[in-house]
């Protein structure tokens, strides 16, 4: 019995570094939820107001951007189609990013762009599950 259970420890811990050695793998692709390529930053130029188009899955619309220097975001609208939000924002690989709540119902908003243009920004957005579509900004 006793190399029985000696067995099954030795077979359970070779099972375990195999785990172990798959996902630490230096060839493995897929890009881990902890991976961060470059830190996030407030850049400086994109402080200010900024003039959105918005257009998704439940309409389109415009609203205001206000990025301030301590890197929270806020987001008016009068449209019947988008909701306010407020929240974080930040540069990281040179690429604007941004995420809060919105006032309607406390979905997540995320917002994804393509640059950090000092003047324009476009890029992707994201509300809950349910809502996407793409933006455009022109700083004012």
């Amino acid at each position: 019995m006793k190399s029985s259970a000696t067995f099954n420890y030795l077979f359970t811990l070779l099972v375990a570094m195999q785990i172990i050695n798959i996902s630490c793998s230096s060839n493995d692709n897929s890009i881990g939820a902890l991976e961060v390529s470059s830190p996030r930053t407030i850049d400086p130029k994109l402080v200010g107001t900024w003039n959105a188009t918005i257009d998704g899955t439940s309409g389109s619309g415009t609203a205001t951007f206000t990025l301030q220097e301590n890197g929270q975001i806020f987001a008016q609208t009068d449209s019947q189609v988008l909701c306010p939000f407020q929240g974080a924002w930040w540069v990281s690989d040179k690429k604007f990013a941004a995420n809060g709540e919105d006032e309607c119902g406390g979905n997540v908003i995320e917002l994804f762009g393509n640059s950090t243009s000092s003047t324009e920004i476009s890029g992707n957005w994201t509300a809950g599950r349910e809502d996407s579509g793409s933006f455009s900004m022109t700083k004012q």
